[in-house]
């Protein structure tokens, strides 16, 4: 489910399937109306998870979150080191 047969989170396939970024892509183009909407999504939800769970599911939902913002920055980063050679 998480990820493929190389071990490999597969967060691009699902952002990919995701309803919502198909929406957006329609076009090609993210505007600036669909990316704040898209953003009070994430807050949306956010809020919702922090009136179901408690501080220690909390802990390490933001923990998860965190790192996986990490792995998204260095998977760019990479990306475009690789461009560049």
């Amino acid at each position: 489910m998480f990820f493929n047969e190389e071990g490999i989170l597969n967060i691009d396939e699902a952002v990919l399937e995701t309803p919502s970024y198909k929406k957006i892509m329609e076009d090609g183009i993210v505007t600036e109306e669909e990316l704040v909407s898209q953003a009070q999504k994430v807050v949306s939800m956010l809020q919702t998870m922090e009136k179901k769970y408690n501080e220690e599911q909390l802990s390490e939902i933001k923990a998860l979150l965190t790192e996986s913002s990490v792995l998204y920055a260095v998977y760019n980063i990479h990306s475009i080191q690789n461009l560049n050679k």
